[in-house]
């Protein structure tokens, strides 16, 4: 049954205003064929392309396949009303997003708050002016238009994304298996050099010593220096490796005895210490508790704090590994008794490949990993190198540990 039949002058389209409509598509509900007449008059003057049904079920199956821009939809309908047709309209994901302007007599705030629950987006009197009807449909129409042009839009950028994100994803992935191919390379380079250089540093050895005849004094000297260098180029590998390594291993978390672990540090490094005329004392108090930490990490820590004390210490000098307790931790110290380093070169030291020595010479040798990786170690820990020293007075390294739980 109608609300209201619309009146005559509704169809007097010869006094309407022409309006600057984009056409679309109008999808018109009403179950009297007279008020789809009219409206369709209304709605085709401008260019609309107007579709008609004249109850809910066949307005639902014109929606899916018109996909209108914009759905007139008469409320007062037999079988299904027009707010149960916008209802299921806007349950549905195809017509969730299309305007729905309902057409009604009833203006009470009743009414109009069952067409905002079902989800209608405008409100058209009975009766009405064609241009109002109009300007309506126009606006809905625009923001049906703006709709599709964000979806288009957001649909561009998610494929752009999502083909941007698969890219980076193949480019990890061969960043991946290029950082697995070189930790393997640099493995297989430092183990083809340590071996032959064993075996140097080992037949150098024998001859210092006198086992294979006996040396003139230029003989023992050349010797020296080949010790020297076979050393140094022994670092050198023994930094490669370590630089490999922190990059791949996690870290086994331990209780770990600071004597033991300083102890055995520093007697790496003592022939080379002794050779140079240093000495290397150890001073960690025998009741200090075990620290929590990666026993490996922490020799290798402590290792390359001790080389570089070496490399920078005078003849006679000497280099101290140090421990003490702080409350639940243990700092443990490296001290020299070096140049010192200027304060605006102290952060430096820490970075990758960064050399103190900066002549062509460079009389300490080295990459510039060791301190890089002391740091890196150490934040692996969660703890952090620190660095008290100024020109002239040495320096110390200390960092500290927390006590390994009992």
């Amino acid at each position: 049954m109608p609300e209201e039949m619309l009146p005559a002058e509704t169809v007097a389209l010869a006094e309407a205003p022409a309006l600057d409509v984009t056409p679309g598509t109008v999808l018109v509900v009403d179950d009297e064929p007279r008020n789809l007449e009219v409206l369709t008059h209304i709605l085709s003057a401008p260019g609309f392309h107007v579709v008609t049904a004249e109850d809910g079920e066949e307005a639902l199956v014109k929606a899916h396949a018109e996909a209108p821009d914009v759905i007139l939809l008469d409320v007062v309908m037999p079988q299904m009303d027009g707010f149960e047709v916008c209802r299921r309209l806007k349950a549905d994901p195809a017509t969730l997003y299309t305007p729905v302007a309902l057409i009604t007599a009833l203006r009470g705030v009743r009414e109009r708050t069952r067409g905002a629950e079902a989800g209608a987006d405008e409100f058209i009197s009975k009766p009405f002016d064609s241009v109002e009807l109009l300007t309506r449909v126009k606006s809905l129409a625009r923001i049906k238009r703006l709709y599709d042009q964000l979806r288009t839009t957001n649909h561009d950028l998610e494929q752009r994304v999502a083909e941007r994100t698969a890219e980076l994803q193949r480019a990890l992935r061969e960043l991946r298996e290029l950082d697995r191919l070189k930790s393997e390379f640099i493995a297989n380079v430092s183990h083809e050099l340590r071996t032959p250089l064993l075996h140097v540093k080992g037949t150098v050895t024998l001859l210092a010593d006198g086992a294979l005849g006996a040396l003139t004094p230029e003989q023992a000297r050349g010797l020296q220096v080949a010790e020297e260098a076979a050393e140094q180029l022994e670092r050198v590998v023994e930094d490669i490796i370590d630089f490999n390594e922190v990059h791949g291993r996690p870290l086994d978390l331990e209780p770990v005895p600071v004597s033991e672990v300083c102890q055995s540090a520093a007697q790496t490094l003592l022939p080379r210490a002794q050779r140079l005329s240093l000495t290397v004392r150890v001073s960690v108090p025998p009741e200090l508790p075990p620290v929590r930490a990666d026993a490996a990490a922490l020799t290798r820590v402590l290792r390359h704090l001790l080389d570089n004390a070496i490399k920078f210490s005078p003849a006679n000098g000497l280099v101290q590994v140090l421990a003490e307790r702080r409350d639940d931790r243990i700092r443990i110290s490296v001290k020299d008794q070096g140049a010192g380093i200027a304060p605006d070169e102290q952060e430096r030291i820490f970075t990758l490949f960064y050399q103190s020595d900066g002549s062509t010479t460079r009389r300490a040798g080295g990459m510039g990993l060791g301190l890089a990786l002391v740091r890196k170690l150490l934040a692996a820990h969660g703890a952090r190198v620190h660095l008290d020293s100024s020109p002239g007075q040495g320096s110390t390294f200390y960092f500290e540990l927390p006590i390994a739980a009992p």
